[in-house]
């Protein structure tokens, strides 16, 4: 009998939040840290991967209706996303954390962050010396307004943070914020316990022959599971 593989379909964001995913799936380039987690998973499930971008609010919906399979696009665990989806095993800790240009000193009046992010809510909750918030879709645009002097920092996740502070010339990463310990993880349809449970598995596996730890010293220069 032949074994047939299974197909994954994958939402992942419109914008890929880089290093996690960089590049777009259509092109042999695309790569990540989350990429290689996907790709290993996938391989090991004996199943191929169906790669769907779009907006994170038409990703959550197409997840709950059914059209596709799972969410892996840097999907911090909160209790207000865990009320709409199912989460799995985290793959990585991080903090919020704030990027501003070289040679700034001043606490940053203009502040940018990606919409419907933790950064955002946090933003919202914990500047109030800011004076104005400036949400984008992009963390391209957001860290290109920064450097032009459109923005006086960004608040965003530290792995992201970090890689576009040293990929950007003239920015740096200033620090993270106490008390936004979160984590990263698959998202799964509510109740798709068979897929949830068989990704833990590979999750498990993989952190404990030192898989995943080769993967964020890859990507992020380090093994720490969370990101200072």
């Amino acid at each position: 009998m032949l074994d047939i593989m299974r197909v994954l379909h994958v939402g992942i964001d419109d914008a890929p939040p880089a290093p996690m995913q960089i590049g777009s799936p259509d092109a042999a380039s695309f790569r990540g840290f989350e990429v290689d987690l996907l790709e290993r998973i996938a391989a090991d499930l004996n199943s191929s991967i169906v790669y769907r971008r779009a907006l994170w609010s038409i990703i959550i919906g197409e997840l709950i209706s059914g059209k596709i399979d799972a969410i892996c696009s840097a999907a911090s665990i909160t209790p207000e996303r865990a009320e709409q989806v199912d989460f799995c095993s985290p793959h990585l800790g991080l903090k919020l954390g704030l990027v501003v240009r070289e040679g700034q000193h001043e606490a940053p009046r203009v502040l940018g962050v990606r919409r419907g992010t933790t950064a955002e809510f946090y933003v919202k909750r914990m500047s109030p010396a800011a004076e104005r918030v400036v949400i984008s879709e992009s963390n391209e645009q957001l860290y290109e307004a920064l450097r032009g002097g459109e923005l006086d920092g960004v608040v965003d996740d530290s792995p992201i943070a970090r890689y576009f502070s040293s990929l950007k010339a003239g920015l740096r990463y200033v620090t993270s914020y106490a008390g936004t310990e979160a984590e990263y993880a698959i998202a799964v349809r509510k109740g798709n316990d068979e897929l949830r449970l068989q990704i833990n598995a590979q999750i498990a596996k993989l952190e404990a022959e030192g898989t995943l730890e080769d993967f964020r010293r890859r990507w992020f220069g380090t093994s720490n599971f969370l990101i200072a």
